[in-house]
């Protein structure tokens, strides 16, 4: 199989690989728009419906090392060529879902496609491309998670308010297919395939029950705001799984997941710059809309406009990164990008506290400029701190990271939120004369997200000290 790094052929497998997590992104974004209308068309309780969200969420997350091990063997490009099918045939089912119980059931086959597919793009993406442009081209792909995230409310309500909530994932199914046939005849790399490959079996088994239990412990949290017997006995499980796996994976010679590549003293230290990141984004994009509708009293639509900003910022400025990353590498980025966004959330929580929505605003253009200087460069980073045959490993460990921070992210946040308020009601107090109380408590919420920031700067510096490697060796 002929590969396609260096040649211009690799444009066309980049805009393959953007097409998929264009279309993923956005149904996951839009779907949150016909959670409604499905609840009413099923007549089901709306706790049932979470799960068509839980569901996906779950066996992504879990899937997601698994699949990058997997692709190893047959190949990053033929994974994400079979994971662009998978998504976009479980589409058409969901969309024929007789009952909610289908609908879930096809959500977790969608979930699994979504999983192939992210679990090796960045890795994709990073083969096609030299050093010398693979910033670019680390942009561009970063810049199509943003338009899905801006386009997909809009679209998504377009949709479910036009066709119906079926063509939500109906429009799926000729962009998966065209792109899938796009995938067979363009997508193609120079790959090393693993000739020992022998599947963990025991281990993928702990991996997914250690995943599972987190993931649903992490959405009570979320919900509730407190750790209750449940999310208690989940947490349980939880530790005893990594203890298990943990010990399995240090043992076996073909383990599902490489622990010794956390040796890695950057590697390691990139990933928790990541965490830092993702837990800290969703101390605004989870309570800053408490704030604007129960405290300033904004329609949604208004609230909307309002964080497009963040996606709009970075649709345009992570490809600018990118080529700045190219020509500019030995540059603190990311450790620069934690520092404008804890100003940025220092910023905004002082405008929340007096209700200065002009430096709000400017709090938000801030927080979108760090996140441009943040991702790009410290993706390319991590792939490139080990060597090119765990790329896969590298890539799939990326997503697992950005999952798991962003629901670690909304508990937290709940959390926070649940504390400050007390026994307070959010539907008693906003827009109220108690209003002022919700404002201090996203104020302090926002803050800490700043203090997170903090942490995320010394842990950047760190890695950025020591020899930097040139390449994949």
């Amino acid at each position: 199989m002929k590969g396609m790094e260096g040649r211009p052929g690799r444009y066309v497998a980049l805009v393959i690989v953007m097409l998929g997590v264009f279309m993923s992104v956005l149904d996951a974004v839009a779907l949150n728009i016909a959670l409604p209308a499905i609840t009413t068309y099923f007549q089901v309780a709306v706790a049932d419906t979470q799960w068509v969200v839980t569901g996906y969420l779950l066996v992504q997350t879990c899937f997601l090392i698994i699949c990058g091990k997997i692709a190893e063997r047959v190949g990053q490009a033929k994974m994400f060529t079979i994971g662009l099918v998978v998504f976009s045939l479980a589409s058409l089912l969901c969309a024929l879902s007789a009952d909610l119980t289908q609908l879930i059931a096809f959500r977790v086959v969608q979930g699994l496609g979504a999983s192939m597919m992210f679990s090796v793009s960045t890795a994709i993406v990073f083969r096609l491309f030299t050093i010398k442009d693979r910033g670019k081209a680390l942009g561009f792909l970063g810049s199509t998670v943003a338009v899905g995230g801006m386009l997909g409310p809009v679209i998504g309500g377009v949709l479910v308010g036009t066709f119906g909530w079926q063509s939500i994932f109906l429009v799926n199914v000729p962009i998966g297919l065209f792109a899938a046939v796009l995938a067979f005849k363009y997508l193609h790399l120079d790959e090393t395939l693993s000739s020992r490959f022998k599947p963990d079996l025991v281990g993928a088994l702990l991996w997914i029950v250690m995943m599972s239990a987190l993931v649903l412990a992490l959405g009570n949290i979320g919900n509730t705001g407190k750790v209750g017997t449940t999310t208690a006995g989940l947490l349980v499980v939880l530790v005893v799984m990594l203890i298990l796996f943990i010990k399995r994976e240090s043992r076996i010679e073909e383990p599902l997941l490489d622990l010794t590549i956390f040796k890695v003293r950057r590697f390691s230290l990139l990933v928790l710059s990541m965490v830092a990141f993702f837990i800290s984004m969703n101390m605004v994009t989870i309570l800053g809309p408490f704030y604007f509708e129960g405290v300033m009293v904004y329609d949604p639509v208004m609230v909307g406009l309002i964080f497009m900003i963040l996606p709009a910022i970075t649709m345009f400025g992570s490809p600018l990164v990118g080529r700045l990353y190219d020509r500019k590498r030995m540059f603190p980025y990311t450790t620069l990008a934690h520092l404008i966004r804890a100003a940025a959330f220092f910023t905004m929580a002082y405008g929340f506290m007096g209700a200065n929505i002009p430096l709000v605003l400017v709090a938000f253009v801030l927080m979108g400029i760090g996140t441009c200087l943040f991702q790009t460069p410290n993706n390319a980073e991590m792939m490139m701190a080990l060597p090119i045959k765990k790329s896969g490993q590298a890539s799939s460990i990326q997503a697992t990271t950005r999952n798991l921070s962003l629901a670690v992210g909304v508990s937290l946040a709940t959390i926070l939120m649940t504390l400050m308020m007390g026994s307070m009601d959010y539907g008693a107090i906003a827009g109220g004369p108690l209003a002022g109380e919700l404002s201090d408590s996203v104020a302090i919420a926002v803050a800490f997200g700043g203090a997170l920031s903090l942490l995320g700067a010394i842990i950047s510096r760190f890695s950025e000290k020591g020899p930097i490697p040139s390449r994949n060796e």
